[in-house]
């Protein structure tokens, strides 16, 4: 065989070699890469999944914010139904003016009457009573209405209302006593345009929707009756006659 036959043979067997080689780092190249695929079609997959695990808590988080909200609603409405149920209103003063023993230790107690509103102040005309004894009765028509009334504060049955029909000491039989409001009448602190025809209405009905439990029901009234709250009066000092908004009367030393 000639030297050129020779090196022919080399350079096939060496290109050969070179091709093979080149062959086996292309597919290593390749599986490579692949992998590299694989692994960031993974990491892909895995973004994707904490991506929608992040929407699910942001809606999970925006729910209990709503939640939240609604209940911190429900609670400053609760909070505002319970200020209108224990809310007081000042509606009349009882001031001692002088108060001296007579004959046989018998006590005479005078004594100034006035109405107020609801700031305090005296609506109508204030009247002086001498009363034969120390403890006084303000015996008084008192209107109801049914709690959730008071706890919207309904504008008109958001407090119950009063009217005080006699003053009387307790020697004195109720009868004997003076009178204040007129009965059937409304009270002179809500003779303004807060009240309807209604309230006009029971106070000239009084009786009969006391004696009706289905008609006070049908206009809002829980209770229709009357009240006498009575303390003993000592000189100089001054009495507050008070109503809940959803309760009755309360007397109490100023």
């Amino acid at each position: 065989m000639g030297v050129g036959r020779v090196n022919y043979l080399l350079r096939t067997v060496v290109l050969a070699a070179f091709a093979g080689l080149g062959y086996l780092g292309y597919e290593q190249v390749a599986g490579a890469l692949e992998d590299q695929r694989a692994e960031v079609a993974a990491r892909d997959e895995k973004i994707r999944q904490l991506d929608a695990q992040l929407v699910v808590r942001a809606q999970e988080v925006e729910g209990l914010k709503e939640d939240v909200a609604e209940r911190d609603a429900q609670l400053a409405e609760l909070a505002t139904a319970m200020r209108f149920l224990k809310m007081d209103h000042r509606i009349a003063r009882l001031s001692v003016l002088d108060q001296e023993r007579g004959p046989r230790g018998r006590t005479k107690t005078t004594v100034r009457f006035e109405e107020l509103n609801s700031e305090g102040d005296v609506v109508g005309e204030t009247a002086e009573y001498t009363l034969p004894g120390q403890v006084a009765y303000i015996e008084s028509l008192v209107i109801k209405f049914g709690d959730d009334y008071v706890e919207q504060g309904d504008a008109w049955r958001g407090s119950s209302i009063c009217l005080f029909r006699r003053l009387f000491a307790e020697t004195q039989t109720p009868e004997e006593g003076f009178p204040l409001d007129q009965v059937g009448q409304p009270p002179a602190s809500y003779t303004d345009d807060r009240f309807p025809d209604l309230v006009s209405k029971l106070w000239k009905r009084f009786w009969d929707y006391a004696n009706d439990p289905a008609a006070a029901e049908a206009v809002g009234v829980r209770a229709i009756h009357g009240e006498a709250p009575f303390i003993e009066l000592r000189p100089g000092s001054r009495y507050l006659v008070e109503l809940r908004s959803s309760g009755g009367l309360s007397l109490r030393k100023e």
